[in-house]
């Protein structure tokens, strides 16, 4: 699974998208509902519906990684209801630091968005090299993303 995001933020991708999670995420199983809203050009918030205070710093690890990849099983792709991988938008949840450049990205539990029945689920992948902790920004290049939090 890959995916790139076209830099230029908009209005419309500011807007807040609620999300459905059948089996809630890892830690937060009794909440199901989820809104996913851009921030600014790096960094969107993935939070809580129920429980306001649980909530994100998320990024298209694309962005960030352009080699990252993984497959969805089957029991995913049915538990997302994905029929057209067009419909998959991905996000990770970040750790953000005092220090921007020491933010990570958590590249072994994506976040699986199926944006056409506003459906999701987190998935821990399997037998990868994939870390929780991933740096997001490796040279002083990529830094220069207009990514304030």
């Amino acid at each position: 699974m890959t995916q790139y995001n076209d830099m230029n933020t908009t209005e419309e991708q500011m807007v807040k998208e609620t999300y459905t999670f059948h089996k809630g995420i890892p830690g937060f199983e009794e909440l199901k509902s989820f809104d996913l809203q851009q921030h600014d050009e790096v960094f969107s918030l993935f939070s809580s519906v129920e429980e306001p205070a649980v909530a994100f710093v998320t990024v298209n690890p694309f962005d960030f990684h352009p080699d990252y990849e993984f497959e969805l099983s089957l029991e995913n792709v049915e538990d997302l209801g994905v029929t057209d991988p067009g419909d998959v938008e991905v996000r990770c949840i970040v750790t953000l630091h005092d220090d921007i450049r020491n933010a990570t990205a958590n590249l072994l539990a994506p976040i699986v968005f199926n944006k056409q029945k506003k459906w999701g689920k987190q998935i821990v992948l399997q037998n990868t090299e994939y870390k929780t902790k991933h740096a997001l920004w490796r040279d002083e290049d990529s830094l220069n993303k207009d990514g304030d939090i």
